[in-house]
C-alpha cells in the first residue's frame, strides 16, 4: 500500500507544481532524466514508444526556451539537424524530489 501512496504523492507533486502536466510529458521527462548526456529526440521517440510528433510535443511543453515549463533544454545535437533534450537545473530538482518520494516507498512482496 505504501508503494501506491508514494506514486500518488509523486503525481500530486507534479499536479501541484504543474497543473497541466501530462503523462506524455512525464514519460519524456523521465527518459531525459535517465541519461547522462543530452537525449536525441529520435531516441526519445523510440524509447518512449511515441510518435516523433508526440515526443516533440511533450518536449516542447517542457522546454525552457519555448515558454514551456522550464524543465528541459532543447538544443541541436552533435548531428545536425537532430535536436536533443537535457534537464535544466529546475528539471533536475524536480526529478530529485520525485526520486526521493519513490525511494521512501516500501516494496511489495517478499
Amino acid at each position: 500500500m505504501r508503494r501506491r501512496n508514494a506514486m500518488l504523492e509523486a503525481l500530486e507533486l507534479l499536479r501541484e507544481v504543474y497543473p497541466a502536466f501530462t503523462v506524455g510529458q512525464l514519460i519524456a521527462l523521465l527518459h531525459i532524466a535517465d541519461e547522462q548526456a543530452p537525449l536525441p529526440l529520435p531516441d526519445l521517440s523510440r524509447r518512449a514508444d511515441m510518435s516523433r510528433h508526440a515526443a516533440w510535443k511533450a518536449v516542447a511543453a517542457l522546454d525552457a526556451s519555448r515558454a514551456g515549463q522550464g524543465l528541459v533544454q532543447v538544443r541541436r545535437w552533435t548531428m545536425a539537424p537532430i535536436m536533443a533534450g537535457e534537464l535544466t537545473p529546475k528539471g533536475e530538482r524536480l526529478c530529485a524530489a520525485l526520486d526521493a518520494i519513490i525511494a521512501e516507498a516500501v516494496t511489495i512482496g517478499p
